[in-house]
């Protein structure tokens, strides 16, 4: 029997609750490497409300499935930890909320963690779906597209070239262009994945992105939203086959369709994607749920 998957396949990790301290983080993290999955993934909200009327988007009722007590660490911070103690392990954000902090920030901190790493990064990115975490921000629900196409290209420039030019207020109160430095530029390769799968989403990942990160789709609808993905690239002069495809199956190992095992992941090489990533419950109860839970889908898909 093979050793290998048909296709990568990477984690994303659950909330660090009481129940999965920093520690046992860690031990999930390494028995998943030692199993065979290629990289960690671990996702973003700043903060939650106990009520809200945003509709989640991926339960068929639109109810989201943590409450507003589920613990988010940083994505950005927890990636940095985890890659000081897993020398060999691929990390990403699926996905990080981009419009929700300012560009400048994101390069930052980007350039901070590809500088003490020295290892390439995938950020996947998003502009979520929750108007309150907008508001409590102060920044706009609408109209966060534009804003993220804006915002890739200026953290893309910072990152790579280490500095940019912005119009700032002079001595006399008069808008003037300044150059400004930010060191250091990130040394390894950065790639960004856009995490939608509507029209416009299609149009930015062509335009702006690295690859694409759709969230809980099945085989057949990426069958039928690839075409979209093509099409949207012709559109923007831009070749399909430089994009880097991630599937992020779920919710959980099992869910309705497009679980993790040998049969779909061939289905999802077929279709031309490069990596898969299953999440593991937000609170699997302990480490040992959780690892578990990874050597009974990597038994089934290639152990």
């Amino acid at each position: 029997m093979s050793t290998q998957p048909p296709i990568p396949v990477g984690v994303r990790l659950p909330m660090c609750h009481e129940t999965l301290p920093p520690a046992d983080m860690l031990r999930v993290c390494a028995a998943a490497a030692e199993m065979g999955y290629r990289s960690i993934w671990v996702g973003d909200h700043l903060l939650l409300p106990a009520a809200s009327k945003s509709v989640y988007p991926h339960t068929h009722d639109g109810q989201r499935p943590f409450d507003a007590t589920t613990p988010w660490v940083d994505p950005l911070l927890l990636l940095t930890w985890l890659s000081a103690q897993m020398p060999s392990t691929h990390f990403g954000t699926s996905v990080l909320i981009l419009t929700l902090r300012h560009p400048v920030l994101i390069a930052k901190q980007i350039a901070s963690m590809s500088w003490l790493t020295r290892r390439p990064i995938s950020i996947g990115v998003g502009t979520g779906w929750l108007r309150d975490e907008y508001d409590v921000v102060g920044l706009p629900f609408e109209k966060r597209a534009t804003r993220a196409k804006l915002a890739l290209a200026e953290i893309r420039e910072l990152i790579t070239r280490g500095g940019k030019t912005y119009t700032v207020r002079g001595d006399d109160d008069q808008p003037v262009d300044k150059h400004f430095e930010m060191k250091p530029i990130a040394p390894a390769p950065v790639e960004f994945l856009w995490g939608g799968f509507s029209p416009l989403a299609l149009r930015l990942v062509a335009s702006s992105c690295d690859g694409w990160l759709p969230a809980k789709q099945d085989i057949e609808q990426l069958r039928q939203l690839l075409p979209q993905l093509r099409a949207a690239c012709d559109d923007a002069q831009r070749d399909f086959k430089e994009l880097r495809l991630v599937a992020k199956v779920g919710p959980g190992p099992d869910p309705e369709t497009g679980r993790v095992d040998r049969d779909n992941l061939r289905g999802y090489a077929e279709l031309g994607f490069h990596e898969v990533i299953m999440e593991l419950p937000l609170d699997p109860g302990s480490s040992k749920a959780a690892i578990d839970t990874l050597e009974r889908v990597a038994k089934r898909s290639w152990l």
